[in-house]
């Protein structure tokens, strides 16, 4: 073999005269194909000196092409070498209408010679009808459709953990890539716009290299591109719309010529082009149930499997000393949409608002901690109740309630202690103590003497009298005014919504400024989301965009302001998927997001 190659490259070098050959058209084409999915026809002939006449598609088929190519083998035949030249022409179509159709024979015409190719029938099946038993079972329950079409030889697939759900219950997707030849690089990849479901990214590793894998006997090069969990907010069928990448492939740039099947050749006179593809996965639809009616009232939007414990770091406590109390909700299921619990603490005790903290294990599995900051005010033993806080379980089909803690705190001191002993303390930062000032007595001798005063005598002594009333009586109704207001659930939320707010905004923009654009718009949204739920008094697990529209034009809200937050609202869903080039920037959505907080607070409060 070695002798007769470097013999044919010597008569190569040599310049050897070209030898006549005949010319013949061959086509290649599948079998069978889905509609709406993407099919090469390609057409070789054996010569480069000649009209191609392509054969009359039939008109439900969108066909681009032809991307035509040439090469120069070399062929060494009863001693003589023969140079073979070739053309290939590939064509690109799609079907949109299942049926079977004939593609007519193609022409090559030369100045001494007409030939003309094979019909070729093909089998358009209906979208998603070609895929194969065991893609069907691959890795997920129940989702039909995620498996390689026949006919495709690379193709993105979305796979869903489940296609029925209830609201809030968060459904695990994954891109997934599937091809039979070689791919050079992804160019564009665009994500679907997932109306009606709350994203979040799931941190997937760069596709750098293809598992092979196996399905219906043919073998496929696969890689994950990403994975995420929605969480449908609302109820009724949601559409997931097809995702788009253009993918850049290896294609040799002329077919092997039957009269020449030595593959020596291939690596000296083959050549390969880089050819852009775009792919599409399949739509898909999402069954959303409502969850039962009638909700416990310590309902509070969490939907999954959890667990709950609680704990307090004393049960003996000094008067003003801080005390901190700790709810810990475990599981899976929609943790970061999971509403804070509400606790009836006693009075004398004072509560600020929780830092929560969701620690997730890269799905929707985690932990949602609330930590409570409490300030004992009065002395005595005080009774923590147990925390009650019902979820819906989606595989019991039933609300579940759970409870934990339970404390008894003891509170000692005595009232009218220095304050510079007391904790200093804002709402989410850790208890500072301040130093206190200690007065050291003098033991040198001092002369004292007695002065005669007396005890209800004197003008200043009535005004300081009357002053000391006043002030008590002011503070006593403060202190009144304080408990009633904390006593109003839902007052308490309103007024304390536009802080809320704003203090999310802060975060977002902190997260751009470290570099972490991906979760600006996520935090963005939950500023929106949580504030609406906040002044209009809709429970996080109820709350719609229909909902907050109808509650806003009742408080005689402008449509112009209506019209933005659901703008914003839609740039935040698109923002969360979409690269970080396309869109809206996160700067400019954390802007106007605080822009129309402003405007609604003039309207609501």
């Amino acid at each position: 073999m070695m002798k007769r190659n470097i013999a044919v490259l010597a008569f190569l070098l040599a310049g050897l005269a070209v030898s006549a050959q005949d010319v013949a058209l061959t086509v290649d084409a599948p079998e069978s194909a889905a509609a709406g999915e993407r099919f090469r026809i390609i057409y070789a002939v054996n010569s480069t000196d000649g009209q191609f006449t392509p054969p009359k598609f039939d008109p439900s088929f969108s066909v681009q092409g032809p991307q035509q190519s040439t090469s120069r083998n070399v062929q060494w035949v009863n001693g003589e070498v023969k140079t073979i030249s070739s053309t290939t022409l590939i064509y690109y179509v799609v079907a949109g209408t299942p049926g079977i159709y004939t593609i007519p024979a193609a022409q090559f015409e030369t100045k001494k010679v007409t030939v003309s190719s094979q019909e070729k029938q093909i089998v358009i099946t209906a979208g998603g009808s070609s895929q194969t038993a065991a893609g069907q079972q691959q890795g997920q329950a129940g989702t039909a459709g995620d498996s390689p079409s026949s006919g495709n030889d690379v193709s993105m697939k979305m796979l869903l953990s489940d296609r029925e759900v209830y609201a809030g219950e968060p459904v695990t997707g994954t891109l997934k890539l599937y091809t039979r030849i070689n791919l050079s690089g992804i160019q564009e990849l665009k994500y679907p716009d997932f109306k009606g479901f709350l994203k979040e990214d799931i941190e997937t590793p760069p596709l750098r290299s293809l598992e092979s894998e196996v399905i219906d006997g043919v073998q496929y090069g696969t890689g994950v591109i990403q994975r995420f969990v929605l969480y449908p907010q609302i109820s009724g069928d949601l559409r997931i719309d097809p995702a788009e990448m253009t993918v850049l492939t290896q294609e040799r740039s002329g077919a092997r010529d039957p009269f020449f099947d030595d593959p020596f050749f291939d690596s000296f006179f083959s050549s390969v082009a880089t050819v852009p593809r775009k792919i599409t996965t399949q739509p898909v639809t999402v069954k959303v149930k409502p969850l039962p009616e009638p909700r416990p009232a310590d309902f509070h939007g969490a939907v999954g499997s959890f667990t709950m414990e609680s704990s307090i770091s004393g049960t003996d406590a000094k008067l003003n000393d801080a005390v901190t109390m700790t709810v810990t909700l475990k599981g899976t299921g929609n943790l970061s949409l999971a509403g804070e619990p509400v606790i009836s603490f006693p009075q004398g005790i004072e509560k600020y608002d929780p830092k929560v903290t969701v620690k997730s294990t890269g799905t929707a599995s985690g932990s949602k901690v609330f930590e409570y900051l409490l300030i004992p005010r009065n002395t005595g033993t005080f009774e923590i109740p147990p925390v009650s806080y019902s979820v819906f379980e989606p595989k019991q089909q039933k609300y579940v309630t759970l409870r934990a803690g339970g404390f008894s705190v003891n509170v000692t001191g005595t009232p009218g202690e220095e304050q510079a002993a007391a904790p200093v303390f804002a709402p989410g930062e850790d208890v500072k103590y301040l130093g206190q000032d200690i007065r050291f007595i003098r033991n040198d001798s001092t002369k004292l003497s007695t002065v005669a005063v007396p005890l209800v005598s004197g003008v200043y002594y009535w005004l300081w009298f009357v002053l000391a009333l006043v002030v008590a009586a002011v503070v006593l109704l403060l202190r009144r005014e304080q408990i009633r207001r904390n006593a109003d659930i839902a007052g308490l939320r309103n007024r304390k919504a536009s802080r809320n707010a704003r203090n999310r905004l802060a975060k977002a923009n902190a997260l751009l400024k470290s570099g972490k654009k991906e979760a600006v718009n996520a935090e963005v949204a939950r500023a929106l989301w949580g504030y609406l739920g906040d002044k209009l008094s809709i429970p996080q697990s109820e709350i719609t965009r229909e909902k907050c529209y109808a509650a806003l034009r009742d408080r005689k809200a402008d449509e112009e302001i209506i019209t933005e937050l659901d703008r914003i609202l839609s740039a935040t869903e698109y923002s969360q998927y979409a690269p970080v080039s396309e869109g809206e920037s996160p700067a400019a959505l954390c802007s106007r997001a605080a822009a129309l907080i402003g405007k609604l607070d003039d309207v609501l409060d």
